[in-house]
């Protein structure tokens, strides 16, 4: 998967070596506008190789979660979805992206070069694609969400019979904001302005000392336009920090709307940067989440009219996950009420976790 989340960082000029690229392959964007006076938005772009046939999900209170996808594990951690949330499910197993009852939004994004722990089967095991869902599940707040991934051990899962290295973005309605990554077997967590902007490989400290190159961060080097991680996390991190103050919440939606359009990939595109980058994939579907007015949207890339929910005529009462497909939906606007009615998702893991 690949995947974009935005920052906004105040560089000071700075002299060091940039280490090799490593291998650019899969990728996405996330962007946290957290100061422009109205609310606190996420965008997100999703960016894969293949047709990921994404859905939108509704997770009610009390369903039964957790588990593994495709690994097996001694210690799988288990739990009881406490907040209702809705998000984006890939690849019919992943819930990619998401924002909770209480404000918390989550956003999984690829990072190939990601190192998780040594297993220790005395500690519970969360699959690393069930970040989203783990956290939205059970946390209200990013410091809650920290906090319980410190409780648990990430696990690499298997997914289409293959390993994914992937990192997580976290931001609150208070405007707070953090992320995981998992580098040399450890869990590093960034907070606050640093946090913002999310691409991919390298990772974030690497991608905070690339961004002092460029202008407006202390450096001499112009705006960059290819398609691979570090110029999308450049670019984002750049057109975050000239945003105007909005006028209503409308404009601040619209406003980091149009920045996540600027980091999008279009069908066509090619990587013209001189990294040894695979990354040019198109942009399958990107998300606009209002933590503020709990308001989450998604447009598709073959669909030029959004549709979006309000989460306060959700039903979050329920026996199990709604699942609706969002290819051929032939629908705009507000669909909360087509998602409160949406087919319950049959296939579960083992003890009745979805």
């Amino acid at each position: 998967m690949r995947c974009r989340h935005f920052l906004t960082a105040a560089g000071l000029s700075l002299v060091f070596t940039l280490p090799l690229l490593p291998d650019l392959a899969r990728a996405c964007s996330r962007v946290f506008s957290n100061a422009n006076g109205q609310a606190m938005v996420v965008g997100r772009t999703m960016d894969l190789f293949l047709d990921d046939k994404v859905a939108l999900v509704l997770r009610p209170r009390g369903m039964n979660a957790g588990g593994m996808h495709g690994l097996k594990d001694p210690n799988p951690l288990r739990w009881r979805v406490r907040y209702g949330s809705a998000g984006a499910l890939s690849l019919g197993m992943v819930m990619a992206d998401g924002l909770n009852e209480r404000g918390l939004n989550a956003n999984v994004l690829y990072l190939g070069t990601s190192n998780y722990p040594t297993r220790n089967p005395a500690i519970s095991g969360l699959s690393n694609a069930r970040m989203a869902e783990y956290v939205l599940d059970n946390f209200a707040s990013v410091e809650e969400a920290i906090a319980g991934l410190q409780r648990v051990q990430v696990v690499s899962d298997r997914l289409l019979n293959r390993q994914w290295g992937l990192h997580l973005s976290l931001a609150d309605r208070s405007g707070d904001s953090a992320v995981v990554e998992f580098i040399q077997g450890e869990m590093k967590i960034k907070r606050g302005k640093d946090s913002l902007v999310m691409t991919n490989e390298p990772g974030l400290n690497w991608q905070l000392n690339n961004l002092r190159r460029y202008r407006p961060f202390g450096g001499n080097l112009p705006l960059p336009g290819d398609i691979d991680p570090p110029s999308r996390f450049v670019r984002a991190s750049t057109y975050l920090s000239t945003l105007p103050k909005a006028a209503t919440v409308s404009e601040a939606e619209a406003n980091l709307y149009g920045v996540v359009k600027n980091i999008a990939v279009p069908v066509g595109a090619l990587d013209y940067s001189s990294g040894d980058s695979e990354d040019t994939w198109v942009t399958l579907w990107s998300t606009i989440a209002n933590l503020s007015q709990g308001r989450y949207g998604i447009q598709l890339n073959s669909d030029p009219d959004p549709v979006w929910v309000t989460l306060r005529q959700l039903q979050w009462k329920g026996a199990g996950m709604r699942v609706l497909p969002l290819r051929g939906l032939g629908r705009n606007g507000d669909i909360s009420a087509l998602l409160n009615r949406a087919p319950l998702q049959t296939k579960t893991a083992p003890n009745g976790a979805v």
